[in-house]
């Protein structure tokens, strides 16, 4: 069918994901579902924070977990600091794409709050990027606020959208 450029009918193998399982996903390089995720940030070509172009993706450097390139948009430790367990602060949903320099020098442990403030004086077009992260308005998602759980709500949503438009194209 697919050949003939019709779609098939999946009936009974749907896949029914549901945002909390998203929310409570822990972030693995070596997890297959992780992976289809990352694809999926890969998939709106991420650009840097501060406005100097593209993130560099390659599989060098995605295959380790401990790679630069991932992100924990709000830092592990800032959220274990402020009390949130350690599993819901490593969320697939708590991953952005960006370059280990930014990562590495600029970011570190941050509030996203402190550290996205530095980025909106240098990129004048801070909200398209964001959306390259699937992050669609910094206000609405919390982020000026530091608010973990609005932030893993939305991103959850947006993200779980994208996920049923292309498990579901005709919906």
């Amino acid at each position: 069918m697919i050949l003939k450029e019709s779609t098939p009918s999946y009936h009974g193998e749907e896949v029914e994901l549901e945002i909390q399982h998203l929310k409570e996903q822990w972030f693995s390089a070596g997890n297959a579902f992780c992976k289809g995720i990352i694809c999926l940030y890969a998939a709106f070509k991420p650009l840097s924070f501060d406005g100097e172009g593209a993130v560099e993706l390659g599989n060098a450097w995605l295959k380790r977990a401990n790679s630069k390139n991932y992100h924990h948009f709000f830092p592990k430790s800032y959220l274990i600091q402020k009390g949130h367990e350690k599993w819901y602060a490593n969320s697939i949903l708590n991953i952005t794409l960006v370059d280990d320099y930014l990562n590495k020098r600029t970011i570190g442990a941050k509030a996203p709050s402190v550290y996205m403030k530095s980025f909106k004086k240098e990129n004048k077009n801070l909200d398209a990027t964001m959306k390259t992260h699937l992050i669609t308005d910094l206000d609405d998602f919390g982020v000026w606020e530091n608010d973990y759980d609005t932030f893993i709500e939305k991103r959850g949503k947006r993200i779980l959208a994208e996920i049923k438009k292309r498990l579901s194209p005709k919906i």
